[in-house]
């Protein structure tokens, strides 16, 4: 990897554009796209103080092998920046909290309006890994007679009781007839659920912030 570049290096205007490209050149360069996505997702601030100043931190450092992509970097400000690198504080663990609380902050579902059937779903899935969250899909089974066909779906979405994670794009469904009366008439209903990757970095989320023992 390349030593990152010295200004004063480059104390004529001619080799401006020579200092960019051998910069878009290291590893540690941050494509501009990238930039702008970190930036407008932390609304131009730090992520930790709000300070309105800003740079771009990896969070596992480079020289440990820390890699310029998403998953690896964070807004702070200058303060926050180097409060970072010579007091460990935050720690790369909680960097990596605030960086996910940034994602899903937006739009959290309220605990608290959670029915039981839910909170007990969240807290069986709590103990999933990542890979096992990402895998999820289940089953679940209405019989359901004398109901007209498209009114089917949301008694059956109603009868298992996860309307609200549903509706807060946490879990989807996919609705299915496994049969029908001789008249056309739903019967048994099958739904199809699955975690959205949000559900997913939400249920690491109350995990790894210890807020998923308030579901008990």
């Amino acid at each position: 990897m390349k030593v990152p570049i010295k200004r004063k290096d480059y104390d004529h205007p001619e080799h401006y554009f020579d200092l960019i490209r051998e910069f878009q050149d290291t590893d540690r360069y941050i494509p501009s796209h990238l930039g702008d996505l970190l930036l407008e997702q932390s609304g131009h601030k730090c992520t930790i103080c709000k300070a309105p100043y800003t740079e771009i931190h990896h969070i596992k450092f480079m020289e440990n092998g820390g890699k310029t992509e998403y998953n690896n970097l964070i807004v702070l400000c200058p303060n926050c920046h180097t409060r970072v690198h010579k007091e460990n504080v935050p720690n790369p663990k909680q960097l990596k909290h605030y960086k996910l609380k940034l994602e899903i902050a937006q739009d959290l579902p309220i605990l608290s309006n959670l029915e039981k059937e839910e909170k007990e779903l969240i807290l069986r899935l709590s103990k999933f890994t990542t890979e096992e969250l990402v895998a999820y899909t289940e089953m679940k089974f209405q019989n359901i007679k004398e109901i007209e066909h498209d009114k089917a779906n949301s008694i059956a979405r109603k009868n298992i009781g996860l309307i609200n994670l549903e509706a807060e794009g946490i879990l989807v469904s996919n609705y299915g007839l496994t049969a029908t009366d001789v008249d056309g008439v739903s019967v048994d209903t099958r739904i199809n659920l699955k975690l959205t990757s949000k559900g997913i970095k939400w249920i690491s989320y109350l995990k790894n912030t210890g807020m998923i023992e308030l579901l008990k």
